[in-house]
């Protein structure tokens, strides 16, 4: 669908579940190549690995904790020794310690301002450089960003910090060919999710006052970021889509 897409390179960070694994699948079906940044589970790495070698693509897996400055220069001087470049930056993973504001310690703001928000800029810095007059970054935020939720503490704050980074750096990045936009999905169907108490219901009743009827596909976001990466998107620039079904609209 996208042919200028073929043999980019990509790394998409906390590509072993959720919208992360989706998205690298999804950009793999372009012929792009994958790097698969994970934290923890090379088990789960190397399924998606699998996955996409199967399909005939070419990724490699980058253990990682992006909430550490030093380990992502490592990262990059990975990528930079395996491809020699990259075109394609999707910062996906991020890391949030949940409760009230008056309750958080400073080390729950460092801890979770590193791994959402400086881990942007940071990876920023290093791939640009190894983007050559065609480049796409494509940032994931949630409704946090926005809206106060609650429990939301130190995470919400985060999330605005990577959608004014996002804005930032698309106005900065543009002249250069160098394309930047975020996506805000909606509530979805994921095994993280699914790990919360309660999840079953939550899903039910978010669906209900969904007009569309249902939650976002992790698939579906999947699609409008290979879509802001191609070529077809080139005259947006620092934009956030929100893919929920029109959820965020009715409160």
């Amino acid at each position: 669908m996208y042919p200028e897409l073929n043999q980019k390179v990509a790394l998409i960070t906390g590509a072993t579940r959720g919208f992360g694994r989706a998205i690298a699948i999804r950009l793999a079906q372009e012929g792009v190549r994958i790097v698969i940044n994970y934290r923890r589970s090379m088990t789960e790495a190397q399924e998606v690995l699998d996955t996409i070698t199967s399909m005939g693509g070419t990724a490699k897996a980058i253990r990682c904790d992006i909430g550490d400055e030093d380990k992502i220069y490592k990262m990059f001087d990975d990528i930079q020794a395996a491809f020699g470049r990259l075109d394609i930056l999707i910062p996906n993973a991020s890391f949030g310690i949940p409760g009230k504001l008056m309750d958080a310690k400073s080390k729950y703001w460092d801890v979770t301002f590193d791994s959402t928000a400086k881990s942007l800029l940071l990876m920023a810095q290093r791939a640009v450089p190894l983007m050559n007059q065609w480049g796409r970054i494509v940032t994931v935020t949630s409704y946090g960003g926005q809206r106060v939720l609650d429990a939301y503490g130190v995470v919400g704050p985060a999330k605005g910090a990577v959608e004014s980074l996002t804005r930032s750096l698309a106005v900065e990045l543009a002249p250069m060919n160098i394309i930047v936009n975020g996506v805000m999905p909606g509530l979805a169907d994921t095994k993280s999710f699914r790990a919360i108490p309660g999840a079953d219901q939550a899903l039910a009743r978010i669906a209900q006052k969904t007009p569309a009827g249902r939650v976002v596909s992790c698939e579906e976001v999947a699609n409008v970021v290979a879509f802001l990466c191609s070529n077809q998107a080139n005259m947006i620039v620092g934009q956030f889509i929100i893919i929920d079904g029109g959820a965020f609209i009715v409160g």
